[in-house]
Order: C-alpha cells, then sequence, then structure tokens
C-alpha cells in the first residue's frame, strides 16, 4: 500500500509540472499577447499636440511591447516552475496585482457554487437513476429518459441565458448579476450571508441541472447491470426484503463506480464554471479566466490553469487512493 501511495503520488507531481510547462510554452509563445491589447487601447491622438507628447507614446508602446514574449524559452520556463513551487505565480499585466492575490479572492466563490451544486445534483441525481433503473421499460422510465436526453444536449451557457432571462429579467425573482447586493456589508452577519445565498441560486441552478441529467442516467445504467447479477436474484430467492436488496445489494453496488466520476467532476466543474460566472457576472475564477482570455493576460490565464490543473489530478489521486476502502474487492486485489 505505500509502495502504491509513493508512485500514484509521484505520477500525479509529474503530471503537474509537464502540464504546466506545457500550457505556459503554449500561452507565452502565442501570437497573441497582451501588449497587442493594451496597445490598441491608447489612443495615439490623446498624445497629440507637441514632440514631448509624441516621444512619452513612443517611450510608453516601446514599454509595452517588453512584454511580449522573449529570452531563452528554456530558462524561462525554468523560471517559472521555480516561482511556482515558491508560490509565486507572477503580476496580473492588466490588473496590476499578483496574480496569486487575484485567485485568492475569486477562488472562494467558484468553490461554493460547484461544491454546492455537484452535491445537490449528486444525491438527488443517483436517487431519481436508481428509481428510473427499476422501472425500466415503463412510460415513467420512458418519460424521463427521454427528458434528461434532450437536457443534456442543452449546452451549458444556454440553459444560463435561458434561466437568466425567463427568472431574472422576465419575471425578476433573482437577480441577474453580482455574487452580493451593494447595499449590504460584507462580513458574517445575516443580511451578507442573506444576499449571498440568493445571488448564487441561479449559477448553482444551471450548474445542477447539467451535472444531474447526467448522474441520473449513470445510475439508471448502472442499477439496470446490478439487477441482472447473480447475488441480487440469488437473494431475491433468499426471501430478502426488497428494501434491503434495494439499498445494500443494488444501490451500493451501482453507485460505486460513479464514486470517481463525483471526485472528478469537482475538477472539471471549474472549466464549466467560466460559461456560468460569465452569464450571471459571477466574480468567481470562471470570470476570472474570462477576462484574462479576452485581455491575453496570460499570468492570469496561467494561473487559473494551475488551479483547474491541480483540482483535476489531486481529484484523481483521491478517488484511486479512496476507492479501495468502499470496494473490499479492490484492497483484495
Amino acid at each position: 500500500m505505500k509502495a502504491y501511495f509513493i508512485r500514484r503520488a509521484t505520477m500525479a507531481v509529474m503530471t503537474v509540472l509537464v502540464t504546466i510547462i506545457i500550457s505556459w510554452l503554449l500561452l507565452e509563445y502565442s501570437p497573441e499577447s497582451p501588449a497587442n491589447v493594451l496597445i490598441n487601447r491608447i489612443a495615439p491622438s490623446a498624445f497629440m499636440g507637441g514632440p514631448r507628447a509624441e516621444a512619452e507614446y513612443l517611450s510608453l508602446e516601446n514599454y509595452l511591447n517588453t512584454l511580449r514574449p522573449h529570452g531563452n524559452p528554456f530558462v524561462e520556463g525554468l523560471s517559472y516552475l521555480w516561482n511556482f513551487l515558491h508560490g509565486n505565480l507572477g503580476i496580473s499585466i492588466v490588473y496590476e496585482e499578483p496574480v496569486t492575490k487575484l485567485i485568492a479572492q475569486a477562488l472562494p466563490w467558484t468553490l461554493f457554487i460547484v461544491s454546492t451544486s455537484i452535491l445537490i445534483s449528486f444525491f438527488i441525481g443517483i436517487r431519481i437513476g436508481e428509481k428510473m433503473g427499476y422501472k425500466r421499460g415503463t412510460k415513467t422510465d420512458s418519460t424521463l429518459t427521454m427528458f434528461f436526453t434532450i437536457l443534456r444536449s442543452i449546452p451549458i451557457y444556454i440553459l444560463g441565458i435561458f434561466l437568466l432571462f425567463f427568472l431574472g429579467y422576465e419575471l425578476g425573482i433573482f437577480p441577474t448579476g453580482g455574487t452580493y447586493s451593494p447595499s449590504v456589508t460584507p462580513g458574517f452577519n445575516i443580511p451578507f450571508i442573506v444576499s449571498v445565498l440568493y445571488h448564487a441560486i441561479l449559477p448553482i441552478a444551471t450548474l445542477t441541472l447539467v451535472n444531474l441529467v447526467g448522474w441520473a442516467l449513470h445510475m439508471r445504467a448502472n442499477t439496470i447491470y446490478t439487477l441482472g447479477e447473480d447475488y441480487v436474484t440469488f437473494a431475491e430467492i433468499r426471501g430478502v426484503s426488497d428494501n434491503k436488496i434495494e439499498t445494500k445489494y443494488v444501490g451500493r453496488n451501482s453507485i460505486l463506480p460513479l464514486y470517481t466520476s463525483l471526485i472528478l467532476s469537482i475538477g472539471f466543474s471549474f472549466g464549466g464554471s467560466v460559461f456560468v460566472e460569465e452569464i450571471f457576472s459571477y466574480a468567481g475564477v470562471g470570470l476570472l479566466l474570462y477576462n484574462s482570455v479576452t485581455a491575453n493576460d496570460y499570468p492570469v490565464e496561467m494561473g487559473v490553469f494551475v488551479i483547474i490543473v491541480l483540482a483535476v489530478v489531486i481529484g484523481v489521486l483521491l478517488a484511486d487512493l479512496t476507492y479501495s476502502l468502499l470496494d473490499p474487492r479492490v484492497r483484495q486485489e
């Protein structure tokens, strides 16, 4: 077990380092540069009016050009990796603040809506999927399967825009953007907590609907497969109660394959949150990534990519190390 843990941990560290190096090379030496965005924002007409103003414009332009990729890629790549290992992700070119500070401000908001939506969708989805598996072939099962299949084909940004338009703009039930009302004072007080929950309902609902469909359909398929196992048939012949067969025999064995997906979904949900946070102007990591990509602010882009990579790799590692605790058959192997 110790050797297995060391081998898996070493593979996880190597995966993170290699992914960071590849991502850094792709962003650092891409044709786009934040200097291009900043130069386009500068109106040369604002510097007209004399030789000194023209010199200031040329000086500023030369400075921005230094932000473009340059130097030895091998040395600069190792330099970025060294700074990353020491907790330094660089300075944002657009915000002019440390990237770690920007991510620290945005990460709690994303963790809140992502973790809440995954937990809600998982427990509701597996319950619905299990019932669908038991009622396979019935009209209820066919209707729910068709509904979930249609819902699964709708892109997450379309679903988010739909909820925002009807529940936000048309009916005015929920706020159309932001993380909390500007009229409340941030802190551990009831008005602030209520405002945060109120503003998070639509983003959480969007992510929950998307995730719930996947859990329900996967659980339905696992339940149908488990119901065909010999030990379930044997339990029915022995006269074991239906409730015990459903919870101890079918439910437990059907949910095991979903455990790994549950852990991994936390990491991958950071990618899906980009669309949701942009649609609802929710100040999380996804919105930070969207703004950094549109402004070619590659230090921030790299910082967010690092967070996503770490979330996925740590999720895979946790799933590998803890799966044997849930399934005794894996321990025996």
